[in-house]
């Protein structure tokens, strides 16, 4: 740019002052050529009074000779011509001859001059070209005047003149002034060039380094001293501009958030649409399989009690009965299960503490074998725990989450530095608050309820089928797989959420949300 900036420069300053010597030279030529017509008429006028003394010859004509370098420097070259009344003419007194081949030519401009010159009555004054070198040049100076006796005009005189003299002298004058010129365009070329360099090129340089380095959102990243000017209008443009960027950056980043979590929304209500069918198909299929086992098994139960209650039987048959009628138990409970997940969680919902609960639930666990050997942590950090739920729901669900909590923690190896298993369960609670956008409405709480275990984890492909009906990682015959499936529902019944975290080797976390209870939970319960 700045290479193109001074030649730009250069050009036009070069051009400006070439156009400016062009019409210098001509008004030279033109004061000089002016000079010399009149230097050539007073010639003419002094031989026109030299003529008019002359004494007439016998047949009339007028006979003199004026010699060119009589009136002119040795340097100049030129002719008279006479033309008088007697038509008699004499081309007189060249001592330097014009240019070879150029003699008629010469000749018949004189006599146009002159015999225009006695038509008119007035001085004439041209410039014509020598046709010497073949080439249009106006270098030849023609003048006449008429020659008058006694008041009568008589005859003209005329004059021509080289004007080679003038030309090498216009010459030699424009060497001198190009040198001078090209003086002048070096020194103000740089001089413009610095100074546009400072106006232009260097703020411009500026904004672009300023604009390489721009990262974050600064409204005023490309202020500018000159603030009047216009750089200064465009570096109010610019910051301008920049303010418009940013907060369409803004509106960008929202949009693209809310159409990130719409469209988790859009993945998560397509995965419980999915799991809602499957739930339902396997419901409808859980209520008639135990409709269709659980009158047959009522009268396998009912036969046992008999035998177990009638005499004769021997100590191995009657232990044989009590072991059928245990696992008779289990296929009825089983079948209670698949009854509870068939049908609609409805409940009777109250308002109750839910850390109370988790303090009945935990003192009842773990009196439990299976929680002889681990540790419970509890931080009840939540300053409000009313909730709006069936109770003894909620105490099933959380039964449920411990129990496998401590089932996982056994399926591990994990010890202390004594021998003996290093188990733990952490329960917390939390309150969390949801935002407006996150639920559609206003801004509301939630109760946040975490059981973390050291125990074996889940695998991550894992993670999503777990609340499946009848999944479950124990060994055939200790799980049903329809614990978890259970207790989802019944804490979305109460209008909550269930989430399994874990990581395989790391232990896992059962994150359970309620919502805390309103003033309508309350006139709802009666408190």
């Amino acid at each position: 740019m700045k290479l193109k900036l001074t030649l730009t420069i250069s050009s036009l300053l070069f051009i400006g002052m070439l156009l400016i010597n062009f019409v210098l030279l001509f008004l030279w030529k033109h004061d000089a050529l002016q000079s010399k017509a009149e230097h050539d008429q007073a010639v003419l006028a002094h031989i026109q009074s030299l003529l008019g003394r002359e004494k007439e010859t016998a047949k009339g004509a007028v006979v003199q000779e004026f010699v060119f370098s009589d009136f002119y420097p040795s340097s100049e070259n030129g002719r008279f011509f006479v033309l008088l009344e007697a038509e008699k003419q004499a081309g007189q007194g060249k001592e330097k001859k014009i240019p070879a081949n150029g003699n008629d030519a010469i000749s018949a401009l004189l006599a146009s001059a002159a015999v225009e010159a006695r038509s008119t009555g007035a001085p004439v004054s041209r410039t014509a070209a020598s046709f010497s070198y073949g080439l249009f040049c106006n270098d030849l100076l023609v003048n006449a005047r008429p020659v008058k006796k006694q008041g009568a005009i008589v005859g003209a005189v005329a004059v021509v003149r080289s004007l080679d003299s003038l030309s090498q002298t216009l010459w030699e004058a424009e060497k001198t002034v190009l040198v001078y010129l090209l003086l002048n365009v070096l020194v103000l070329g740089a001089v413009g060039f610095f100074r546009m360099a400072g106006l232009v090129i260097r703020p411009v340089e500026r904004l672009v380094a300023l604009a390489n380095q721009y990262s974050n959102y600064d409204p005023f990243r490309f202020a500018t001293e000159d603030s009047g000017g216009e750089f200064g209008k465009l570096s109010n443009s610019l910051n301008s501009m920049l303010v418009r960027i940013d907060e369409d950056r803004q509106t960008l980043e929202h949009t693209v958030t809310a159409l990130e979590v719409a469209n988790q929304t859009l993945k998560k209500q397509q995965r419980e649409m999915v799991r809602a069918e499957k739930l339902a198909s396997v419901g409808r299929m859980a209520a008639g399989l135990a409709h269709e086992i659980g009158n047959p098994l009522s009268v396998v139960q009912g036969y046992l009690g008999i035998l177990l209650g009638s005499k004769g039987q021997s100590e191995e048959h009657k232990d044989f009965l009590r072991r059928s009628e245990l696992e008779v138990q289990r296929i009825d409970k089983l079948i209670r299960q698949l009854l509870d997940f068939s049908r609609a969680a409805k409940g009777n919902p109250t308002i109750f503490s839910l850390h109370e609960l988790l303090h009945s639930v935990l003192e009842m666990v773990t009196m439990q074998t299976a929680f002889r050997d681990i540790r419970i942590e509890v931080d009840f950090a939540a300053e409000e725990d009313r909730v709006y739920a069936d109770c003894e729901q909620m105490r099933q669900v959380l039964v449920n989450c411990l129990l496998n909590s401590a089932d996982a923690i056994h399926m591990t190896e994990k010890k202390d530095e004594g021998g003996r298993r290093d188990g733990r369960v952490s329960v917390v609670t939390a309150l969390q608050c949801l935002l407006a956008n996150d639920l559609g409405g206003e801004d509301s709480r939630q109760l946040l309820l975490s059981i973390r275990d050291n125990g074996m984890g889940i695998a991550a492909e894992d993670l999503p089928v777990v609340f499946d009906p009848f999944y479950t990682t124990k060994e055939p015959g200790k799980g049903t797989g329809l614990g978890l499936s259970v207790s989802r529902s019944l804490v979305e019944a109460a209008g909550g959420t269930m989430e399994l975290q874990a990581v395989l080797g790391q232990g896992s976390s059962m994150v359970i949300t309620l919502p805390l209870a309103s003033s309508n939970d309350m006139e709802l319960s009666g408190q």
